[in-house]
């Protein structure tokens, strides 16, 4: 069985683009830029999750897209909905994009593209 087999979850995608404060200091600010964005979530593993805690990062989940949705780190997702039922505003959070956008043949009926998130607790973009 195919995760296609599924009905598909919806995200947004939103990048972070660095603005200046009043005070002259910077602050990255979330600015949407795909809404309704098929896509299909699923768990991670305990040495999948090891691998980003290693590198200062904490894993949530790994999200499928069946086009590459050309993201990159300074990109969040936000689940919109799960097997077609919408997530109320209020529970929506913004992952960070822990790596780009990458290959998976493993999972699906044809290529599909894996991008894991969580959040950057590192701090690095």
């Amino acid at each position: 069985m195919s995760i296609l087999d599924n009905f598909p979850d919806e995200c947004s995608i939103q990048r972070l683009v660095r603005t200046k404060g009043a005070s002259g200091g910077s602050k990255d600010t979330p600015t949407v830029e795909q809404t309704g964005v098929s896509c299909w979530e699923q768990q991670v593993s305990a040495s999948e999750s090891l691998v980003y805690q290693k590198q200062g990062m904490e894993l949530r989940s790994k999200v499928y897209f069946t086009e590459n949705p050309n993201i990159s780190r300074r990109h969040q997702i936000v689940m919109t909905s799960r097997l077609g039922v919408a997530i109320v505003a209020a529970n929506q959070r913004a992952w960070d994009v822990l790596d780009m956008p990458s290959p998976d043949v493993n999972v699906g009926r044809g290529q599909l593209f894996r991008v894991m998130i969580g959040k950057n607790t590192a701090g690095a973009l």
